[in-house]
């Protein structure tokens, strides 16, 4: 009786695993990064970090409060926007003049493309398809990842100012709010 009792227990516990959402408690621990990028990213800082540690808010947007979003698809594609909040609007919606162009492009940048991820090396590499800035086009960007939780930190040093090692930026996961 008692070897019946424990083999239905196991059976009805591995049944149990099988169910969807349900099981292996570790589950979210043991994706691959790979399925760990896919999805939406909100911008939560961006920073520049001099050689001494000093953490600075980031130099080139001039943002210390960024806006923007990083997709990644399991297609291969991506897509980055970050802007700073504080633009100041057109005074006409249908057009900008030259100066209020100029004045927007300073706070915003913005490509898409495709990506891949290096696992062992911890990189993910945009290849630009569609840039703000021309030249980036057909360029890639080469980004040092790590996860914490919800949180995707990128950092490299393409388009560092002098005086500085390393941006940051740093993502959290997000799902759309309706």
């Amino acid at each position: 009786m008692k070897i019946t009792s424990l083999l239905l227990i196991v059976l009805c516990a591995q049944a149990y695993s099988q169910i969807p959402g349900r099981g292996d408690r570790n589950k979210s621990l043991k994706r691959s990064d790979s399925q760990r990028f896919i999805g939406a990213w909100h911008a939560i800082s961006i920073t520049d970090t001099a050689p001494d540690g000093t953490e600075v808010p980031d130099l080139y947007l001039g943002l210390s409060r960024p806006v923007g979003l990083l997709i990644y698809e399991a297609t291969g594609y991506m897509c980055s926007g970050i802007m700073n909040p504080d633009r100041s609007k057109w005074a006409d919606d249908s057009s900008g003049t030259q100066a209020e162009m100029v004045a927007a492009m300073k706070g915003y940048d913005t490509y898409c493309g495709t990506y891949e991820i290096n696992e062992a090396r911890k990189t993910v590499t945009h290849h630009v398809q569609v840039a703000l800035v021309p030249n980036d086009v057909g360029g890639d960007r080469v980004r040092k990842y790590e996860f914490h939780g919800n949180e995707l930190k990128l950092s490299g040093t393409d388009g560092l100012k002098p005086g500085f090692k390393l941006w940051t930026f740093r993502f959290q996961k997000t799902t759309p709010k309706r």
